[in-house]
């Protein structure tokens, strides 16, 4: 990649989006290539940060440690964005590890250089320090709200609801009002006998006709219809169970998809627990009712 490139890329960025060619030159030749295999770690966690990487192609997943053992997926990054920003600040431990999603291409800019490069201009340093501690603050706002969407959905979770068709419906208006921007949202519950999707809830402008669309042959839990329309499939080990569609007002960046792919397939996790709990209870009770007529006074 040759270095008129390179400066193409770094001004992409929110944080080198306000600086001069002549300073964004000098950065963009400070920039190592680095090619990483799919499943491969070149972040980890608890070790010394060395700087910052900007993703070129492919997808990046960013996990934390979880204290009783395993990970949590915290992000999906792609081209165009960037993770380790926080390293340029401060020297410590990283925070959580970033794994290839497939292959991966990156361009890395150690913490060493970028002091360097920072000392020749002290009073842009502050300015670029300064735009740091914006993009962290909204990236701040965005976990509160997925904090506070997780939190809504599972006190409608923790009560019993009595069909699959109402807690969909109760999701749908849990959940739309904390995601990024204005969204519309249907929900379809999967028919075992006619192998269909019937519409059991709507929020906002239709997405297609009222009438039931057969069921998906993919096994894919989620895929982009179009720039903003992301769909998910809930599957128990059995069985399909049903489909959300969540739609956005206006055509999603790479980043902005990975961003509502990663909060909404944390929300159809919990609601495929759910729907499996709704289908016990609904089997539960035929089971009884059945039990009730065997053993009933005989005439």
């Amino acid at each position: 990649m040759d270095l008129d490139e390179r400066v193409r890329r770094l001004r992409s960025l929110a944080l080198f989006a306000s600086l001069s060619e002549e300073r964004l030159r000098a950065l963009a030749s400070l920039l190592e290539a680095r090619a990483v295999e799919d499943g491969s770690a070149f972040i980890v966690e608890g070790e010394k940060g060395d700087g910052l990487y900007y993703i070129v192609s492919g997808r990046v997943r960013v996990a934390k440690r979880l204290g009783e053992g395993g990970e949590k997926d915290l992000a999906f990054l792609g081209p165009g964005e960037a993770l380790g920003e926080m390293d340029l600040l401060r020297e410590g431990p990283r925070s959580a590890s970033a794994y290839a999603a497939g292959p991966v291409e990156l361009l890395g800019l150690k913490s060493a250089a970028l002091k360097g490069w920072l000392a020749a201009d002290p009073s842009g340093a502050s300015i670029f320090y300064a735009r740091i501690a914006e993009i962290q603050s909204a990236r701040l706002r965005r976990t509160s709200d997925e904090v506070a969407m997780l939190y809504d959905l599972s006190q409608l979770l923790v009560t019993p609801q009595a069909t699959a068709a109402g807690l969909l419906t109760h999701a749908l208006h849990r959940v739309t009002p904390h995601l990024q921007g204005t969204w519309s949202a249907e929900a379809r519950l999967y028919n075992f006998f006619d192998d269909e999707l019937a519409l059991v809830a709507r929020l906002g402008p239709a997405q297609g006709p009222d009438a039931p669309e057969p069921a998906p042959k993919s096994t894919a839990e989620a895929a982009w219809i179009d720039a903003r329309t992301l769909r998910l499939t809930l599957r128990s080990p059995k069985s399909l169970l049903a489909t959300l569609s969540f739609r956005a007002d206006a055509d999603l960046n790479d980043s902005a998809q990975s961003e509502a792919e990663r909060t909404l397939g944390a929300v159809s996790r919990l609601l495929t627990s759910a729907l499996e709990n709704v289908d016990h209870r609904t089997d539960e009770a035929l089971r009884e009712r059945l039990r009730s007529q065997a053993n009933g006074p005989r005439i």
